[in-house]
């Protein structure tokens, strides 16, 4: 038995009565292909489902054509140095692949990135959106594992900056803040922002995780229920406290309305075996 393995045994056996343990870091890709023509193989697959779903999509108007293999290639060796590969965590590399995907095809005039994190959704969007103006928010900038030097890092909540001089220019926004995606939505439509990513769009019969007690909620995929009906009491428990959020069928269909077109992007990354919930890409309605 190693040194390592040792220690790690040792110590969630004291851990073991708090239940918590011990787990080692993981990154993506530490285990990966490198002969060269199944590498290729795993590269052609990625870029054939993402040149795919990007063909046939209505979302983004006007999307610009670009070279989605060459996209996907460069970005696998880039992501491959980054310091963003940790597997606990913020985005993995099927959802930062889709985030520099989407920046190239819709090039936006101004990006925003609200939940900054490590930086990694800044450095994917800078990546593809290479003349975008971005702008990435997080109450807590301490964790930022890399500073892109174009890219504009506030400490502060996105709702504090002034788009007034974006007010004709195309305009994205990545949301992964864990804050109400229906205020999250209603802010967008009235900065005249066009399209809206937003990350952790759970259902309600798989969301609890990522509920944060009720602050997240509603998620778009709440409002895209039709089959909630007013006053409806969702009920769950997380850490040893029960939750409850009721519907306000009135502010859903509110929201609703803000939703031009909408789709659940694929999650591309499963040919490389790994799996992080894909992002809804939403036209916003203003």
């Amino acid at each position: 038995m190693s040194i390592r393995r040792f220690f790690g045994r040792s110590a969630n056996s004291l851990l073991k009565p708090l239940n918590l343990e011990l787990v080692p870091i993981e990154l993506d890709f530490d285990a990966r292909l490198e002969s060269p023509t199944h590498l290729r193989r795993m590269i052609d697959t990625l870029a054939r489902d993402a040149h795919e779903w990007l063909r046939t999509q209505s979302i983004i108007e006007s999307a610009r054509e670009f070279d989605v293999r060459h996209e996907v290639e460069s970005f696998f060796s880039d992501y491959l140095r980054s310091p963003f590969r940790k597997a606990r965590g913020g985005s993995r590399f099927g959802n930062l692949l889709w985030l520099n995907l989407l920046a190239k095809a819709a090039s936006p005039s101004l990006i925003v990135d609200s939940g900054t994190y490590t930086g990694a959704s800044a450095w994917a969007l800078a990546r593809g959106a290479s003349d975008a103006k971005i702008v990435s928010f997080d109450i807590d900038s301490s964790r930022i594992a890399l500073r892109i030097p174009r890219v504009e890092y506030v400490e502060a909540d996105g709702t504090t900056y002034d788009f007034s001089n974006f007010s004709t220019a195309p305009k994205m926004v990545y949301f992964d803040d864990h804050l109400d995606q229906g205020r999250r939505l209603f802010e967008a439509s009235q900065r005249k922002i066009d399209l809206a990513i937003f990350d952790d769009d759970f259902s309600i019969l798989t969301f609890a995780s990522m509920a944060h007690g009720g602050d997240a909620l509603p998620k778009i995929s709440f409002i895209l229920d039709e089959s909630l009906s007013d006053g409806e009491a969702i009920v769950w428990s997380a850490g040893g406290r029960k939750y409850e959020w009721k519907v306000d069928i009135q502010k859903i269909e509110q929201l609703r309305s803000l939703i031009d077109r909408q789709a659940r992007l694929p999650n591309i990354a499963a040919s490389v075996g790994f799996y992080q919930l894909p992002y809804r890409l939403v036209k916003v309605a203003h």
